[in-house]
Order: C-alpha cells, then structure tokens, then sequence
C-alpha cells in the first residue's frame, strides 16, 4: 500500500473510531441522566437538551462521514475496496480534510456547550471504569484534536 493510500486507510479508521467513541459517550450520559433526574428540574433539562443536541450533532456528522466514503474512499458501493490510484487516493483525502474542516466549528460549540453546562453530582455520573461526564469530555476533545493526528501522518 502506497504511502498515501495509507494514509488514507488510516485517517478514515481513526476519524470513525473517535466519532463513534463521542456517539457511545454521549448516549450513555444522556441515558444516565434520564435516569438519574440529577440536579434541579431546570439544570436538569437544560443539561439534557444540550446532550441531545450534541447527540444529533454527531449523528450528522457520522452520517457525513458514512457519505464521504461511500462517495469518496470506495471504489464502489458493491466491492467497498478502498481507492488505490494516487489520484483517487489525493482527491479522497482532499475531500476528507474539507468535510473535516465544515465539522470543527460544531465539534468547538459542542465542546464549549458541554464545558458550560452545570455539572451533575460526579457521584451520579460514576461508572466503573470512571466519571462518564469527564469520559465524554475527553472524548470530545479528542476528536477536536484530530488535525493532530493527521499532521503526524505527513
């Protein structure tokens, strides 16, 4: 595999597994907080309204995402192998950069709507492994820091 066409293979992989991650996060806490009814009514449903709202936010994003490779990584509907002339590969990636580019600003406003919301009890956002709040945010912030990643690519 070329130096690009790995590249390529790479950031689409990447790029879903920290989308999907941000997806799993934020469902969870959105069901943890129906559940939990934590805080007062109004803080409450200001912090689920902004969940569910970041919910579809994502959702649109990965379906983007989903769009893109099926109009862009593969080379086919049927076959779904990855492009493999440099030029297919080149466009991909370009295509790619720019959809990542439309997503930064609503993942910065997701970030910045999270970050000022009140914070419910971190002993009702506890899960085993962690604080699912704090999960979510660093979740979040990763896939913010994506252009990172790609710049170590290069």
């Amino acid at each position: 595999m070329s130096a690009p066409a790995n590249a390529l293979w790479r950031v689409n992989n990447e790029y879903s597994k920290r989308l999907t991650q941000v997806k799993v996060y934020l469902q969870l806490l959105t069901e943890q907080m129906i559940d939990l009814k934590a805080g007062s009514d109004d803080a409450h449903a200001r912090t689920s309204a902004a969940l569910h709202y970041a919910l579809e936010q994502i959702d649109q994003m990965i379906n983007e995402h989903k769009e893109w490779r099926y109009a862009y990584y593969y080379e086919s509907l049927e076959t779904k192998r990855m492009v493999q002339s440099l030029n297919a590969v080149n466009y991909a990636l370009g295509r790619f950069l720019r959809m990542r580019t439309q997503h930064e600003q609503r993942l910065k406003d997701i970030h910045a709507l999270i970050e000022h919301l009140q914070r419910p009890d971190p002993l009702l956002t506890r899960v085993p492994n962690g604080d699912l709040w704090t999960m979510t945010q660093f979740a979040i912030d990763h896939l913010n820091q994506f252009a990172d990643y790609v710049s170590s690519l290069a």
